[in-house]
């Protein structure tokens, strides 16, 4: 018989046995117990189907956004109504700009296989995850997602492209711009040189695709390869710069002769210089501009053509339309006899080849020759009327241009602006100077080309 108290310690003991041997409430305990986990794997399944169908809506809106960004840099808009587009074409794919969310357009890209490359447009669209339930279980953390694309418009072109860039090497080039440490020749060599690798195409097998160069200051200096061609003289030294030709010719693009009007040359005809600074001239004595800053006929290689143009320097006065004139002559057929083989232009046919001249000034010219032809102002306009009747499209940028009648000289210059191409603009800025080439080069280039619009990211 036990005693009182072992009948108290053995009591609980048997209790706790029955207790652990009694299995009517356990099913119950577990299902309790992981109800929690249960909840939140299905809220994070739940939430991982709304993810997949927001990563293929924000993937949709980038790129229905990058499609619209490069049609638009490929029919030559700016980058700031590219990126409009790419913002109009996101919102119709249910974009909304809101706290979080985010569309970023760049073009060049900045990264992956097309970065640098001119007229593809990157689109970055970012916005955060939607959480219905999964915040219960990986935290209160906002998360987000993004979708990439990049699209680009590779011409196809149908014609060859000739285009002449009229370069100011004048003196005035070295001054600074509104860019701390930038020169007005540094902005021309980026915009010229950004030109140049969206004009020339790499594929030259079909149609061909070149781009010259005339740098002006006090003259035209066409080198030793041209100089006595030209003007039926001996080189003198370092002295290969030409000036104007009088006569009939004095305006038309006929290859200098005998009968023709042969060019004056620089080095004679500098001792009658006229205009604004015609003292600065007449007492110049070397070669302006000098070596660094000669002619270079139509070419595809956009390694020399990069060359030239970083080697320019800033020097001299400023007749431009003497730049003008050449640009004309490095385009003009009748020209192929001294410009031959790879350098030779084409004939003059719009439906196979179209030209076009780049003219970048601030169209106040001051220094000229020879008084029968006219002012430089004067000279510059008569040229400007006799090109485009040849058939050579001119395009024009105006730097800092101020003046009704200067600014009324760089439109008039230009050609009649058409349904999709604009031919004068006026810029400020060296972005805006930059900006305003990339359009010239993207519309000269869709002059003669279809677009075949693609993703390629």
């Amino acid at each position: 018989m036990m005693t009182p108290l072992l009948t108290r310690l053995v009591h609980p003991l048997r209790r706790l046995r029955l207790l652990s041997a009694d299995q009517t409430g356990g099913t119950t305990i577990m299902i309790a117990l992981s109800l929690p986990v249960l909840v939140g794997a299905l809220g994070v399944g739940v939430d991982t189907g709304a993810w997949y169908i927001e990563k293929r809506s924000v993937q949709q809106m980038a790129d229905a956004a990058a499609l619209g960004g490069a049609r638009a840099m490929a029919d030559g808009l700016k980058l700031a109504d590219a990126q409009s587009i790419a913002q109009r074409d996101a919102a119709r794919n249910g974009y909304a700009a809101a706290s979080g969310v985010s569309l970023v357009v760049h073009s060049p890209p900045t990264s992956g296989a097309y970065a640098g490359k001119t007229g593809a447009v990157e689109v970055v669209v970012t916005r955060p995850l939607p959480s219905l339930f999964s915040r219960f279980m990986l935290g209160s953390t906002e998360r987000t997602l993004s979708g990439r694309a990049v699209a680009y418009a590779p011409p196809i072109q149908d014609k060859n492209l000739e285009v002449a860039l009229v370069l100011d090497v004048s003196s005035s080039m070295a001054s600074g711009t509104e860019t701390r440490g930038v020169t007005k020749m540094e902005a021309q060599q980026s915009a010229a040189n950004q030109l140049i690798d969206t004009v020339v195409q790499h594929d030259q097998s079909k149609f061909t695709s070149r781009v010259a160069l005339a740098p002006f200051s006090a003259s035209v200096n066409v080198g030793a390869t041209y100089f006595k061609t030209v003007t039926n003289k001996k080189l003198s030294g370092i002295w290969s710069g030409v000036v104007e030709r009088t006569g009939n010719y004095r305006f038309k693009d006929d290859v200098p002769s005998a009968g023709n009007k042969y060019f004056g040359d620089f080095k004679t005809k500098r001792t009658s210089a006229k205009g604004d600074y015609s003292e600065l001239v007449q007492a110049m004595s070397a070669q302006t501009p000098d070596g660094d800053n000669t002619i270079q006929p139509l070419s595809s290689s956009t390694g020399a053509l990069h060359a030239d143009v970083n080697g320019l320097t800033s020097d001299g006065t400023t007749a431009a339309h003497l730049g003008l004139a050449w640009a004309w002559y490095m385009l003009s057929p009748k020209w192929n006899q001294i410009f031959s083989g790879a350098n030779a232009p084409g004939a003059y046919n719009e439906e196979k080849t179209y030209k076009a001249i780049v003219i970048l000034s601030d169209f106040d010219f001051n220094t000229y020759y020879e008084s029968a032809n006219g002012t430089a102002n004067a000279q510059f306009e008569a040229l400007c009327t006799q090109v485009k009747a040849a058939g050579v499209k001119i395009f024009t940028v105006g730097y800092h241009t101020v003046g009704s009648s200067n600014n009324a000289r760089r439109v008039n210059c230009a050609s009649p602006d058409e349904d999709d191409i604009t031919y004068s603009y006026t810029t400020d800025t060296v972005d805006e100077l930059v900006e305003a080439f990339h359009v010239v080069a993207a519309q000269a280039v869709n002059a003669v080309s279809d677009s075949e619009l693609r993703l390629v990211e």
